[in-house]
């Protein structure tokens, strides 16, 4: 008996057998072997055991009682083997342990596998076969899985297998919906509905399966109560799924028609390959020529196991899979792990080539042929290719042979060596992606997860140094990009210098210009990988890596890409795209790409080394004119009225069209870290300004500047004013235009300092920190005066007004109306509207209502023609708060409803957390708390999303006089104790309570 007779049943009460005898365990032993078989031949170490048995409520003894429950394990699993054998099956790895199970012996895995063939099936138009494989998955199941196992693992693993075992449930009674079999679904899917009502796939399925029955008035209802059933236990309302298909049963789309009955398949398992040995020929030897792979092999679970899935020759066909990534991503061990795991499916040989595809010289063809050849004892080697390829195929014939070819170069390198013989299979990898290698099974491999670079780095420099410093670890292979070769590197010069401690390595790697330097031990270096690809390109590919590189943002999108390279957006998305093609960029989504960062630190390199300083200059004064030629035409969509787009620099780039503001919107929030990027480097222009950075300069002065960048930097960081006000992106904008205002004032660039400041005061205000925002305002103004630039002087007083001691003021209110007035003048509507919504605050503070409440409803219909947009929400919102102060709660509940709707309509989370307040405050005073409740929580959980302090406060105080009102002190004194430690730190007074009304009314 060996490990290959052991079977593993996880699906249900846990369960082992030896060939045919059932083995049994301790509750604690099942634990064990579920942590093990939960990672997929990953190495477990004792902590990770000790976590999973116990939590953090280990008993004192809890190694030594691991200690004796694994050998006790491993007795049980390996019955008459000597005890100092080294264990085939449960075997100690390097202070953790590692269980090696043959492949298709846990039933968990061979219900994943079922499931994910299943959904292969499915999108390939296969939905029988999809049915087929779910049913074959679902019959496994024996009850509760892990049953009476004990431990945070097993319960943790419980939950996961329920929610997938439910997932595969749903999308076989959906097939069987497609199979016409609504008749027979129906009582399973009211059942399953019953037991978990607000699982709205589930209800959707019920909806279609009464409406296939006939019942529609039933499946309308089915609607109507989860409609009801969200509102109250969630708060909110039915998904696109539900809301859509109730349209369609509405009315009556054909299209919901059930479709013709067709009989089910048989159950039992699904079509699988068999692993059963094949009995070669006596004479041909039988190569195994796999190299071994690392022994710190961790994680990758789901991606061996899409590539077992693949190589799960099922005949009549050759299996062809190729693995791409970049350098260091751990291809290659990968392929060798997932090769080994599946020997025994190809009984006649394994055969292994490095193709050497990514340096000067990749291996011939022919050369590569030859070696199989005199591997598989097929006689004389002819000379030619094309013979040697026909010798070859026919040596193939009639066996099982699994083909490794490492580090391919393109297909035209591949096609001779690939098997054409049913039942054998090809295991490539390469960094280029091979997407015209026929009939193949592509697996992107992208870098490690957090947690299993943790692991791999765990396993080289052992989990003594990993406890000791925690952080510094999670930080190091951060700094590493989660890239394996960059890890092992890390670990293996801390393995050779046991003094050096993981903080001191985190320092050597925080200079982004230092890191790929570091990143070196003996032959390995990150660096000379990446010269591999990078010293093969020709000349126009270079300089695309090179410059792109220059991009800052997680992506970044074709037009911008083009602006870098001073090329049109076709010819760029052609290179960007070849790129993509041999591993040097990634394309996460359509027309938007990344680099990995180690690979951009390496490209930048290049670029400082190729382009001089002035081209780079140019390339980033290219980007920044882009964005700003895009950010000004969005900004007149959310801004219509407003002038101020007219003063901004000219730009040369074409922009980017929108179809309307939302549009503009989205592509604000997918280009914002972009764009912030592109600011922090217009900020850090290196120059030798005469004054210091940071010290304002005196209007009249000039220095040497840095060409017009400074001057469309801060313009562009202008434009985004209406986009932080829509997401509350004030705390990401504050560090760039402190940074801007300082390196203008440097430079005696007044305008752009102007613009930064006045960006940089007003996000200080929006964060709380009026105190840090009144010198910049009052420098802004001062300039603005001293330089007769009024371009900005009525957003600046507005500003003023809101950074002064007392908003509630005289003071204020002359500078709200000097603001107006301002705005009056230059004919900007916009300016003029926020003013006059700035206005009500004192004037409602002074005493002076009905007044506010006046002006209010003569802005209104001005504001109108304009659609919802960001100024008439806030218009509409102020006059609710109006009404509110005057006492008028009715009124003013309804016309928040009235802001609801328009702040959902631009999609502003911000706005509808501000509308939701009011809501809330609203109803606590007209008596109704529950109703109070429900808006201020909404109200909070936005804030907190957005990060918007105040808002929280307000919500937080509004909250614990709601939930006092019913009954819930304990919440209520929790909410108050929150609100009351937000203005601590801010430094500001409690809002006042919300009133509720008498009890005489």
């Amino acid at each position: 008996m060996h490990g290959d007779d052991l079977q593993y049943a996880l699906l249900g009460p846990a369960r082992v057998r030896l060939g045919d005898v059932a083995i049994p365990l301790t509750p604690q032993q099942q634990a064990i072997l579920a942590i093990l078989l939960g990672r997929r031949g990953r190495a477990v170490t004792v902590g990770e055991l000790i976590d999973g048995l116990w939590g953090p409520d280990a008993p004192n003894g809890a190694r030594s009682t691991l200690q004796t429950q694994v050998g006790q394990l491993r007795g049980k699993l390996e019955p008459g083997r000597p005890p100092r054998t080294a264990a085939r099956v449960l075997r100690s790895v390097q202070g953790a342990y590692l269980l090696e199970t043959a492949d298709g012996a846990n039933d968990v895995e061979l219900f994943e596998r079922y499931a994910a063939d299943a959904g292969h099936a499915e999108r390939a138009g296969d939905t029988d076969r999809a049915y087929k494989l779910l049913d074959a998955a679902l019959q496994l199941w024996r009850g509760q899985p892990l049953a009476g196992v004990p431990g945070p693992y097993a319960e943790s693993l419980r939950a996961s297998l329920a929610e997938a075992r439910l997932a595969a449930l749903e999308t076989r009674l959906r097939l069987g919906l497609d199979r016409g079999a609504h008749a027979d679904v129906l009582p399973r899917l009211t059942a399953l509905v019953a037991e978990h009502p607000l699982r709205e796939g589930l209800q959707a399925l019920l909806m279609l399966a009464l409406h296939q029955d006939g019942r529609q008035s039933e499946a309308l209802a089915v609607y109507r109560e989860v409609r009801r059933l969200l509102d109250d236990e969630l708060g909110v309302s039915p998904g696109a799924e539900l809301t859509t298909l109730h349209q369609r049963i509405l009315r009556a789309d054909p299209a919901l028609a059930p479709g013709p009955v067709r009989p089910a398949t048989a159950t039992g398992a699904a079509p699988m390959a068999s692993a059963s040995p094949h009995s070669p020929s006596p004479h041909p030897p039988i190569p195994a020529q796999l190299p071994a792979p690392p022994s710190d092999f961790t994680g990758r679970t789901e991606e061996e196991d899409r590539l077992l899935a693949a190589l799960d020759a099922e005949a009549p066909r050759v299996v062809v899979s190729a693995v791409a990534g970049i350098g260091g991503v751990g291809k290659t061990t990968l392929a060798l792990h997932a090769g080994r795991r599946v020997r025994a499916r190809y009984p006649d040989g394994q055969l292994y080539a490095d193709l050497l595809g990514a340096s000067a010289s990749p291996a011939e063809p022919a050369e590569i042929l030859a070696r199989f050849l005199r591997a598989l004892d097929a006689g004389p080697v002819p000379d030619g290719v094309e013979e040697r390829a026909a010798l070859y195929r026919s040596a193939l014939a009639g066996r099982r042979v699994l083909v490794v070819l490492d580090d391919a170069a393109a297909e035209a390198q591949l096609m001779p060596l690939l098997p054409s013989t049913p039942g054998c299979a090809a295991l490539i990898t390469s960094r280029a992606r091979l997407g015209a290698l026929p009939a193949a099974h592509i697996l992107d491999l992208d870098v490690l997860t957090p947690d299993d670079a943790l692991d791999l780095l765990t396993l080289v420099i052992g989990p003594e140094r990993i406890a000791a410093e925690p952080r510094p670890a999670a930080a190091l292979v951060a700094a590493c990009g989660r890239l394996p070769l960059a890890v092992r590197i890390v670990g293996a010069r801390l393995v050779q210098r046991p003094s050096w401690t993981l903080d001191s390595m985190v320092r050597r790697l925080a200079d982004e210009r230092r890191r790929l330097g570091q990143l070196r031990v003996g032959d390995l270096a990150v660096e000379a990988t990446f010269r591999l690809s990078y010293d093969q390109l020709p000349p126009e590919l270079a300089r695309a890596f090179r410059l792109t590189a220059l991009a800052d943002g997680p992506t970044f999108a074709v037009p911008a890409a083009a602006a870098l390279l001073d090329l049109d957006e076709e010819e760029t998305e052609s290179l960007l795209e070849r790129l993509v093609a041999i591993g040097l960029l990634e394309s996460p989504y359509e027309c938007r790409y990344r680099f990995h960062d180690l690979l951009q630190l390496f490209a930048r390199a290049r670029a400082d080394q190729s382009e001089t300083a002035a081209e780079r200059d140019a390339a980033h004064a290219r980007l920044i004119d882009h964005y700003l030629a895009t950010a000004r035409d969005a900004y007149r969509l959310a801004r219509p009225g407003c002038t101020l787009p007219d003063a901004l620099t000219a730009t040369h780039r074409t922009a980017i069209p929108f179809s309307d503001s939302l549009a503009a919107q989205e592509w604000v929030r997918e280009e914002i870290d972009a764009i912030l990027g592109a600011l922090r480097h217009a900020a850090g222009t290196p120059g030798t300004p005469e004054t210091p950075a940071g010290a304002p300069s005196a209007p009249g002065t000039r220095h040497t500047a840095p060409d017009a960048r400074l001057r469309a930097a801060a313009d562009l960081l202008l434009v985004l004013d209406p986009f932080s006000e829509h997401d509350f992106l004030w705390p990401r904008l504050n560090g760039p235009a402190a940074a801007l205002a300082d390196a203008a004032a440097a430079y005696g660039e007044f305008t752009a300092e102007i613009r930064a400041r006045y960006m940089l005061a007003g996000g200080l205000w929006q964060v709380g920190d009026e105190t840090q925002g009144t010198p910049h305002v009052e420098r802004a103004l001062s300039l603005c005066r001293a330089t007769g630039d009024e371009s900005l002087l009525g957003q600046l007083l507005n500003v003023s007004a809101l950074l002064t001691e007392n908003l509630e003021s005289e003071q204020a209110l002359a500078l709200f109306r000097e603001s107006s007035a301002v705005h009056i003048r230059r004919g900007n509507l916009w300016g003029e509207l926020e003013a006059l919504v700035n206005t009500c605050t004192p004037l409602r503070a002074l005493g002076r209502g009905t007044e506010a409440l006046a002006a209010l409803r003569d802005a209104l219909p001005r504001a109108a023609p304009m659609g919802w947009t960001l100024i008439h929400v806030y218009l509409q919102c102020t006059h609710a708060d109006t009404l509110a102060g005057l006492g008028r709660a009715a009124e003013a509940f309804e016309s928040y409803g009235v802001a609801l709707t328009g702040s959902r309509e631009i999609g502003s989370d911000f706005l509808e957390a501000m509308v939701e307040r009011g809501l809330g405050m609203t109803a606590y005073t007209l008596g109704r708390s529950s109703d109070a409740r429900l808006h201020l929580e909404r109200c909070l959980d936005r804030a907190r999303a957005l990060g918007h302090q105040r808002l929280q406060v307000s919500a937080l105080t509004g909250l614990g006089e709601a939930l006092a009102a019913l009954g819930d002190t304990d919440h209520a004194d929790a909410y108050r104790h929150e609100a009351h430690g937000i203005c601590e730190r801010l430094g500001i007074a409690p809002p006042a309570a919300p009133r509720q009304p008498s009890p005489t009314g």
